[in-house]
């Protein structure tokens, strides 16, 4: 190489700059793993390896006991028996909504009683769901027998902690308990009904001249009426005699709803006598109080199923 020429001479420098990154840079990195002359694993020392430790420990524990203690606040103000907001304006809302049983968990979706009288597979499982909702029923410690003017607004005004019983004897005289399979096998199904827990609320009477046409009959003041029909023209036609239980409905001396040990939420039934055979029947039921509103968007104050009995072979009950 010609000594002077720049140009040589930058390429010499950039070849040799190229080779000796080539053979340092493993070096380096093994280096930066470990360096023994300089006693570091990953650039730090022993004595600053157990600084940022001890740091790091601190300053988590720190922070850890700072969000537990935000914690605690926030669930100090909570009150298990109450949620935090409730009634007017809130989700929950003031105006309850209908439910019925048999409900099949195993099929959510659906919300027809489909069942064969001649087959007694085919009701079973809306009879082990009857069986499994009223089940707690059968447990009454805690309880009392509420008579007269006793009603669970006596637990509300802390004059008591102990709910008021809710008896089955009702249904077991008409013919709608486990004994007989709650109608079914003789193609006189028993539905429950039973109103949402709203904490706080109670029924609100109607004035003698303003009750409901549908329940005038049957009204009682301190109740919730109930009433059940197709919900078009032929379903109206079809749906054959009803019968309530209790007449009057769901008695309002289990109201206002509260956290209590052993709540027994009153329920009523409706017993259908005469469906037709091999038709589906649309059902609307709807609750009456006062103070209950009928909204069909959203459900409230009423519940809409389907009610089809079957009277055919077993075999062929499958393809209808």
């Amino acid at each position: 190489m010609a000594k002077g020429n720049p140009i040589e001479e930058q390429n010499t420098l950039m070849a040799n700059g190229s080779k000796t990154d080539e053979v340092e840079q493993p070096q380096g990195f093994k280096k930066f793993l470990y360096n023994k002359e300089a006693g570091t694993v990953l650039g730090r020392t022993a004595k600053s390896w157990m600084q940022i430790t001890v740091f790091y420990i601190i300053f988590y524990t720190l922070l850890a006991a700072f969000w537990v203690g935000c914690l605690a606040i926030f669930l100090n103000t909570l009150d298990p028996k109450v949620p935090r907001f409730y009634g007017k304006g809130t989700i929950i809302g003031v105006n309850p909504g209908l439910g019925y049983q048999p409900w099949l968990k195993e099929n959510p979706d659906s919300t027809m009683i489909k069942f064969n009288i001649r087959d007694p597979a085919s009701y079973e499982p809306f009879v082990k769901q009857m069986d499994s909702y009223l089940e707690k029923y059968q447990n009454t410690n805690g309880t009392r027998t509420c008579t007269g003017t006793m009603s669970n607004a006596d637990a509300a005004e802390g004059k008591t902690e102990e709910p008021c019983l809710f008896s089955l004897s009702d249904f077991e005289k008409a013919q709608c308990s486990s004994k007989n399979g709650y109608g079914f096998k003789d193609g006189k199904p028993c539905v429950i009904l039973s109103l949402n827990r709203l904490i706080g609320w109670r029924p609100t009477d109607f004035p003698k001249e303003s009750v409901p046409e549908q329940v005038k009959d049957r009204y009682k003041p301190g109740s919730i009426a109930l009433h059940c029909d197709g919900t078009n023209n032929p379903d109206k036609e079809h749906i054959g005699k009803v019968t309530y239980i209790p007449q009057s409905g769901i008695d309002g001396k289990y109201y206002p709803y509260q956290f209590m040990d052993n709540y027994h939420q009153p329920i009523a039934m409706v017993k259908f006598d005469s469906l037709p055979r091999n038709q589906v029947v649309l059902v609307e039921c709807r609750a009456f109080a006062l103070n209950i509103e009928h909204d069909i968007t959203s459900r409230l104050g009423l519940v809409h199923f389907e009610m089809y009995l079957q009277d055919k072979d077993p075999k062929d009950s499958t393809t209808a």
